[in-house]
């Protein structure tokens, strides 16, 4: 999810760990290894900074393991998110922290400022880090506070930990468990670390405020390509990396490594090629999605010469924890493209066709911008990190307005739960199924006498009930029978309420 991370294969991880953490082999003989320590500052050296984040994870032992726990709008404990196909079935009744959303909260009770927010892959890829260590520089290099990563790759990175010093590290393991102690290497593929804070206290500090006020000063991380404007695709020569004076900035193209985006491009005079050209801001160090700002956290100024804006439609913007199929409409089934998982804006919401997974679903679909594929599509809201079924809502909890001329659920409906799959039928006195209703949480019109449906222990309905179905067209009947709630002859939704007649 990419929001949201947690280790792959838990359950076997965890067990391979506790024999790892709870035997060693000492003369041939099988002894118990050494219990882990209590949470602390284990070695100095660190920024204060550091070290307090350290106590203030210490903190949070005990606190139970959520999937996407942690990843509000603010830091802090939250209810987790029901996702069997991660070994969290049940984490939307537990109140707790992921393993990123735990190392994003210590720190923000540390330095009051949410620093490290993301899952574990794009933390691992902040442009905050002041450094950054490798698997091949072993555990010698770290200090309490650095966050440590596992995963085979930087792109596979599925979980992170906050080092305590002495080789050992407080994380949030998996579903099931709590936030604790464990060794570092307790895991086999420990990918590296990164620290957030230099020893000294300090981040990567601006230069003296210049005397051009009409130049403002930025970091940027790496070398980076510039345009002759923010929409050309035509490279005229590059910025270096470090500290650089830029003019203003002017909304263009998306430059993106995956979660990671800005469509702003800075005015500057690059260090090979001819002035006034245009660097992406994604190049900046210090700032986030779509943010520009100089080294002092001042916005950089729009520049004055007929400067394209944003977008004037609203953006909303949600977490997705997968890779969602595209469409031109939210009841086409002809994939037209990818959002990649990651935080991504949205603009608007319509009602359309299911997408569920087991007692998963949402008819909810969203209008956005592809990452492949065109403009103006639409995604499953069943792929929002933080919400339930048919929800769709931010990542602040905001209700995302229905599309303009968008259609909506239908009128009267009544909502029931079925406990099989059954057959539909064009009318209720047909034998002929038409398509099929699954066992879950569905809805349904109104209700029709018709014929009876009964099983081998004498339980039995003649209410039929109008409905769309999963398999087959619309408007079909299913029996009351497979209502899970009621007896026979009632037709009564999840609140008891009788469903009117057709």
């Amino acid at each position: 999810m990419g929001s949201m991370t947690r280790r792959r294969s838990a359950v076997a991880a965890s067990v391979l760990a506790l024999l790892a953490a709870t035997v060693v082999v000492l003369g041939g003989r099988a002894v118990p290894a050494a219990a882990a320590p209590s949470c602390g500052v284990k070695q100095s050296g660190a920024a204060a900074q550091a070290n307090t984040a350290v106590n203030r994870a210490c903190g949070l032992i005990g606190t139970p393991y959520a999937w996407a726990g942690g990843h509000g709008a603010t830091p802090g404990i939250t209810y987790g998110v029901c996702d069997p196909s991660n070994g969290a079935p049940d984490d939307c009744h537990v109140r707790g922290l992921d393993c990123s959303g735990m190392v994003r909260y210590a720190y923000y009770l540390a330095v009051g400022s949410d620093i490290i927010n993301g899952t574990a892959a794009s933390q691992f890829a902040s442009r905050r880090a002041v450094a950054r260590f490798y698997r091949s520089s072993g555990l010698d290099p770290l200090l309490p506070g650095d966050l440590v990563f596992y995963g085979g790759s930087a792109s596979g990175i599925h979980h992170v930990a906050m080092y305590i010093g002495q080789g050992y590290m407080v994380e949030a393991p998996n579903s099931g468990d709590y936030v604790k102690v464990s060794p570092v290497l307790g895991y086999g593929d420990y990918y590296g670390a990164i620290r957030l804070y230099n020893p000294d206290g300090s981040t990567p500090t601006p230069p003296p405020p210049p005397g051009d006020p009409d130049k403002a000063w930025v970091d940027t991380f790496a070398t980076a390509a510039v345009y002759a404007s923010p929409t050309s695709t035509t490279q005229t020569g590059s910025l270096n990396q470090g500290t650089n004076y830029v003019y203003c900035k002017v909304w263009g193209r998306e430059i993106r490594d995956g979660s990671q985006f800005n469509h702003w491009w800075l005015k500057t005079d690059p260090d090979t090629g001819p002035a006034n050209q245009y660097v992406s801001a994604f190049s900046l160090s210090r700032w986030g999605n779509d943010e520009a700002k100089d080294n002092g956290g001042a916005v950089i100024r729009d520049c004055t010469a007929n400067p394209p804006a944003p977008p004037g439609v609203a953006k909303f913007w949600v977490d997705t924890f997968a890779n969602a199929a595209g469409y031109a409409s939210a009841t086409s089934t002809s994939q037209t493209g990818t959002l990649n998982t990651g935080t991504n804006y949205v603009y608007c919401k319509v009602w359309g066709r299911e997408i569920r997974d087991g007692g998963q679903f949402n008819h909810w679909w969203l209008r956005t911008d592809l990452d492949v594929g065109p403009a103006d599509q639409y995604v499953s809201a069943f792929y929002l990190s933080r919400w339930g079924n048919d929800e769709a809502k931010d990542n602040n909890g905001t209700v995302i307005p229905t599309c303009s001329g968008g259609t909506t659920p239908p009128a009267s409906t009544y909502w029931v739960d079925t406990f099989a799959n059954a057959s539909v039928y064009a009318s209720p006195t047909s034998t002929a199924p038409t398509g099929t209703l699954y066992g879950a949480r569905n809805y349904v019109y109104c209700k029709t006498r018709g014929r009876e449906i009964r099983d081998a222990n004498g339980a039995y309905n003649h209410w039929w009930l109008r409905t769309d179905p999963d398999v087959g067209p619309g408007k079909q009947y299913v029996s009351a029978y497979y209502l899970s709630r009621w007896g026979n002859d009632e037709a009564r939704d999840n609140n008891g309420t009788v469903i009117p007649n057709c």
